[in-house]
């Protein structure tokens, strides 16, 4: 379907508040393609330019790179004195008319695919990953996108623009959803975070079934209050014909559609308890078993949450037990490594609840080994101080040696989150072997040399990916950094 600027303007006509054509345009161009990134402007692009600090710089960009027309929220008055060499239309509503356009451009292949959307403080990443792989087992095939990338269907990473950290942007995830379209997929499993939900990057996604795992503090540097940051979350169930609720969160219960939600705590349809070794469900009062592959306690919730999300969409229990014993856990996600005479658990967990669940799993873990346990703990300066607060102060008793360091810094002096996290420290641990590190790879370093490998294991928690300091980026992986450390070449 070719789009012209005449069905642009015709579907966004009742949002358009004024045009600045001092360049014109034939309303029977057609518009190739549309983006909120100026760096994908190409020949006859659409840009979109949410109203923001940065809108002035944007603009300049892609003015310089002459899009087919710029729609904006932004007020005339922002670009005083700026000659603009492309047509403006200002808009009123931008996520109205960017779930119009996404829908305008992509809406066969939105149609015909199947999608399911995971929400909740913690767990997203895993139980997405968890859902596409007992899928892909199922015979389907399955696409998922989050935190950790697009993977296909035969979980390869892919390589799209994925400019945010876990849910797309309007545009970037139409392209994604058209690709597997075309590739003739089934299903689209992806994390829909709260701020995506506020920011309505997803209207225009309808799901077969949204996924609610759990709720704790989060993200309180964008929503200001935990009301709203549970109100932006309850926004999927409107985007959802059913839904999956964690009946032991009781901020989710008013949004449960049925009774067929899970617990580990009540007789619920669905239930679950995780030991050391399985986990056992309940299905309307049938019992099984489950051994997976892998280890961790919070592990095995995310697929017992993964399996009864399957079970709701009518597929046999039978056959979701069976691929349930064959997956593993995603990449990063309490995964344990051996490197040189090293045992490592690299662990994504970034929140005060996750690091404490990823702690204990980690602890049951080094016990049932007869082994004592090191644990890195990062104060994440992006994130703000209280968060670093509640994180340290819920560390759980019992490890062996710990070591606080700062990551994803931005502009905040690493030494203060230092000095912040050691003066939450509980009580328990001041006469512990506590170390310090400024940075994500100083803190791996220092406890690698501390470790005694022969009796103990190191878990590393936080965030494992590229850091953020003073506004630049610098690739890392912890796995790919230790092996430099110890000079091992990996087969």
């Amino acid at each position: 379907m070719k789009i012209t600027v005449e069905d642009i303007l015709l579907t966004i006509g009742e949002n358009i508040v004024k045009s600045s054509l001092s360049v014109k345009v034939k309303t029977d161009k057609i518009c190739e393609k549309i983006t909120s990134m100026y760096q994908d402007i190409q020949q006859d692009t659409i840009f979109m330019l949410k109203c923001s600090d940065n809108t002035v710089y944007y603009a300049e960009r892609a003015n310089e790179m002459k899009p087919l027309i710029m729609i904006t929220d932004a007020s005339p008055s922002t670009f005083k004195d700026f000659e603009f060499n492309m047509p403006v239309i200002y808009i009123n509503d931008f996520p109205n008319v960017a779930n119009q356009l996404v829908k305008l451009y992509y809406g066969d292949a939105i149609d015909a695919l199947n999608f399911i959307a995971v929400t909740g403080t913690n767990g997203k990443t895993t139980t997405c990953h968890m859902i596409g792989n007992l899928l892909t087992q199922l015979g389907e095939k399955v696409a998922i996108i989050g935190t950790m990338g697009v993977f296909d269907s035969h979980y390869n990473k892919m390589k799209f623009n994925h400019t945010t950290q876990t849910t797309p942007m309007y545009f970037e995830m139409g392209e994604i959803i058209d690709y597997f379209y075309r590739e003739n997929y089934d299903y689209v499993i992806y994390e829909a975070t709260s701020i995506a939900l506020e920011q309505r990057r997803i209207d225009f996604i309808q799901n077969e079934l949204a996924v609610f795992t759990n709720f704790s503090p989060e993200h309180l540097e964008y929503h200001g209050t935990m009301e709203n940051y549970l109100n932006a979350k309850l926004k999927l169930d409107n985007l959802s014909k059913s839904n999956l609720v964690n009946w032991d969160m009781t901020e989710y219960r008013s949004i449960a559609k049925d009774d067929l939600y899970f617990s580990n705590q009540e007789e619920t349809y669905y239930q679950y308890h995780a030991e050391n070794s399985h986990i056992d469900i309940i299905i309307d009062g049938a019992k099984y078993c489950v051994h997976p592959t892998f280890e961790g306690g919070h592990n095995y919730i995310n697929l017992a949450t993964s399996m009864f999300a399957l079970h709701k969409m009518d597929f046999d229990i039978e056959a979701i037990i069976q691929a349930a014993h064959v997956i593993e856990s995603p990449l990063h996600r309490f995964q344990i490594i051996d490197i040189g005479a090293y045992t490592i658990i690299l662990d994504f967990a970034h929140t005060a609840l996750a690091v404490r669940e990823s702690v204990n799993n980690a602890l049951n873990y080094t016990d049932s080994i007869g082994k004592k346990l090191n644990t890195m703990i990062t104060g994440i300066g992006l994130r703000g101080f209280d968060k670093i607060a509640l994180t340290v102060d819920n560390l759980p008793d019992g490890v062996h040696k710990l070591m606080l360091a700062a990551e994803q810094v931005g502009y905040v002096d690493p030494k203060l989150i230092i000095k912040f996290m050691n003066q939450h420290l509980p009580d328990s641990y001041k006469k512990s072997v506590v170390l310090n590190g400024c940075s994500r790879k100083e803190g791996i370093r220092e406890l690698l040399y501390a470790t005694d490998s022969n009796n103990e294991v190191i878990l590393l928690t936080g965030i494992n990916e590229p850091q953020n300091f003073k506004g630049s980026k610098y690739d890392h992986d912890d796995q790919s950094y230790i092996e430099e450390i110890l000079q091992i070449d990996i087969i």
